[in-house]
């Protein structure tokens, strides 16, 4: 009786990584879910509602809004990112971008916050719950700015920022340092496309965007894990 007791109070290491790979999949599902029922959807829409604001507050504003969604919704985050600074010039575009991804992570830690990580700890088990935890909050300088440039990463990073309670003014930090990288190269493509006109210089800046963000994203990472091993 007190074996099978302490059996239910303590699963064994197997059961723990199970069910902490559980609590991973459900998080990631809760992502995947809404991409497959209305990302082709939202695809569509999402240009037409970039081109509706008349005033540059609305867009600007628009443009955040729809970023900060992105963490529930399957909202195309590079369309908006290049409509606004298509729109609004590579300045004002590249600080809207900056700010909303950054809220965007905000919103995400912050639902992450809400989950019950006393329960879940319990039903995972303390020793590995812990562990990985400790783990996370140590490194967590560089999986989030890794995850930020990346689409459902970015969203996974931040939801599980605040399920594992790692600090959240170093984790907005980091995400607002990321956030900023990225904004800068969506900025940095508009300004090349804006002052040397053209479909082939435009389509080339177009193109350059996401392997530029990749080498950059690489960079900083081997940066980051040799500064904390």
């Amino acid at each position: 009786m007190t074996t099978g007791t302490n059996t239910m109070a303590a699963p064994s290491r197997m059961s723990q990584w199970i069910r902490l790979g559980s609590v991973l999949l459900l998080l990631t599902l809760c992502i995947l879910v809404p991409f497959a029922l209305w990302g082709d959807a939202l695809d569509r829409a999402t240009p037409g509602w970039m081109g509706r604001p008349q005033g540059m507050a609305l867009l600007a504003a628009l443009g955040i809004a729809l970023l900060v969604a992105d963490v529930l919704l399957p909202i195309p985050s590079s369309v908006v990112g290049m409509a606004l600074c298509w729109t609004l010039g590579p300045l004002w575009g590249g600080i809207s971008m900056a700010v909303g991804m950054t809220l965007s992570f905000a919103f995400g830690y912050a639902l992450g916050r809400l989950a019950p990580e006393h329960r879940i700890r319990r039903w995972v088990g303390a020793p590995l719950w812990d562990s990985v935890r400790q783990r996370a909050r140590h490194q967590a300088l560089w999986w989030i700015v890794a995850a930020r440039p990346l689409p459902l990463l970015a969203e996974m990073s931040a939801l599980l920022a605040g399920v594992w309670r790692v600090p959240p003014a170093r984790a907005l930090a980091m995400a607002a340092l990321s956030s900023c990288i990225v904004a800068a190269l969506y900025a940095a493509s508009t300004w090349l496309g804006l002052n040397q006109p053209g479909a082939a210089v435009t389509l080339l800046a177009t193109l350059a965007l996401p392997a530029s963000t990749w080498a950059v994203h690489r960079v900083l990472v081997r940066r980051l894990e040799k500064e904390n091993p």
